[in-house]
């Protein structure tokens, strides 16, 4: 990973591989949820994302900070994986990466992946809630906007 200021002091990073490589039970992932945030996620707005997901998780941060993994208590296999959290700035990136249903979110937009593992069950749900609480938390949206999929997830609306 690289941080790199641009003109205006910020930093944009830059992944030449954005999945952490740590040699645990690495599963495959799918289940995607992607927040869409105004505001960079703070460390309380994390912790209550955790907390969203269940009460007694295990996590590991992974590469400095590049991914959190998130296990239930006891467990080897990962529940949900969090990327960290990288800023959109360009007009219309949004739209070419997930498509015309997110044409009206104008950056910039923080875009934090959140991966359930396709081996345990509810591992969708639990991407959907850490997302979900992530957005309320820190303003914005999530990615798919499927309302069958965030109420299922307990979330009545995620619109912020």
């Amino acid at each position: 990973m690289l941080n790199l200021p641009d003109e205006q002091g910020q930093c944009l990073v830059y992944r030449s591989d954005p999945r952490p490589r740590n040699g645990r039970n690495r599963a495959p992932v799918s289940n995607d949820v992607i927040a869409l945030l105004r505001e960079a996620p703070d460390e309380e707005a994390i912790v209550a994302a955790l907390a969203a997901v269940g009460p007694d998780v295990e996590i590991t941060v992974l590469e400095e900070g590049g991914a959190i993994e998130v296990r239930e208590p006891g467990r080897d296999e990962i529940l949900i994986l969090v990327e960290a959290p990288i800023q959109v700035r360009v007009d219309g990136e949004l739209e070419r990466l997930l498509g015309p249903e997110v044409a009206h979110v104008e950056p910039p937009v923080w875009w934090v992946e959140v991966h359930g593992n396709d081996r345990v069950v509810n591992s969708d749900i639990a991407a959907m809630r850490f997302a979900g609480e992530l957005s309320l938390r820190a303003g914005g949206s999530i990615w798919p906007e499927d309302p069958a999929f965030i109420d299922r997830a307990g979330f009545g609306s995620l619109d912020a």
